[in-house]
């Protein structure tokens, strides 16, 4: 019972900061609009803090490091909740919370489930960084995704003339797509690194247990490499970019988080 104490406040943390998040974008919040904005803050980066040591102690232990799917959602959901509330500081992205914080709420509840198993490998200095360049890749190029999908939102509700609720709480079109060509830029460099340090540390980086990861992040890599020159030499944008962008983050998602879920819950390994 206490095991599920932690996670449960962290996850409960987060839904008090979905639904402060979902007030902060309606017509009500106006007048308190500065001061619910800095209690908002406080409190992201003390559920963070929480958070982040939670991962810590799931995921380190004696025998090594324990990359289990549940860990390995728990970790990236830290690092997207992180990478957003840093951004939310220069851009006005209350739409965002409504969507990442419950998803959060449900990945740091994960570790403290029977869900999966436990695969600790020993710790050294380039898995380390192989780990970390690939969560911070994989946390970047969701945050992505979720600006694509937001574009696709935003740009559906102005074609059909319709507010929508989400749309007090987010930037402009024109703001979102600056955003999300950035964030693919900076993911992409790291998404690179996190591939490059794979051959340090790996033997053989097409081995039969990781070759469908290597594959699919390669083929990724290679969409992301075209969208952003297809963007910065034909004038991709638009429709093209949202769809390019979730096709790449898709083959993301299947090379790792979909192995992970084969391997360890339908197949018990």
């Amino acid at each position: 019972m206490t095991e599920l104490l932690l996670p449960t406040l962290t996850a409960a943390l987060y839904a008090m900061l979905a639904l402060m998040t979902n007030f902060r974008t309606s017509p009500a919040s106006s007048s308190t609009g500065g001061q619910s904005a800095i209690h908002i803050q406080i409190l992201t980066a003390g559920t963070l803090a929480l958070h982040a040591f939670l991962s810590l102690t799931n995921i380190s232990g004696p025998a090594g490091v324990d990359l289990s799917l549940a860990n390995t959602l728990s970790l990236t959901a830290l690092v997207t909740v992180s990478i957003f509330w840093l951004s939310s500081w220069q851009t006005h992205l209350d739409g965002f919370g409504i969507i990442v914080m419950p998803m959060a709420a449900i990945c740091v509840l994960l570790p403290a489930l029977p869900f999966g198993s436990a695969h600790p490998m020993p710790l050294s200095g380039p898995l380390l960084g192989h780990i970390l360049l690939s969560v911070i890749a994989y946390s970047l190029l969701a945050v992505a995704s979720l600006q694509a999908l937001f574009m696709a939102y935003i740009d559906y509700h102005i074609r059909h003339k319709h507010p929508g609720r989400l749309l007090a709480g987010m930037p402009s079109l024109q703001q979102l797509e600056t955003l999300l060509f950035r964030f693919i830029l900076v993911g992409l460099v790291v998404l690179t690194a996190s591939l490059a340090s794979g051959w340090l540390y790996m033997d053989n980086l097409f081995a039969q247990q990781v070759v469908h990861k290597t594959v699919l992040s390669l083929l990724a890599w290679l969409v992301y490499a075209t969208l952003l020159l297809g963007h910065y030499r034909l004038g991709w944008r638009g429709q093209t970019a949202v769809r390019l962008c979730l096709v790449a983050f898709g083959l993301l998602v299947l090379g790792y988080i979909g192995s992970k879920f084969v391997l360890e819950i339908i197949l018990g390994r």
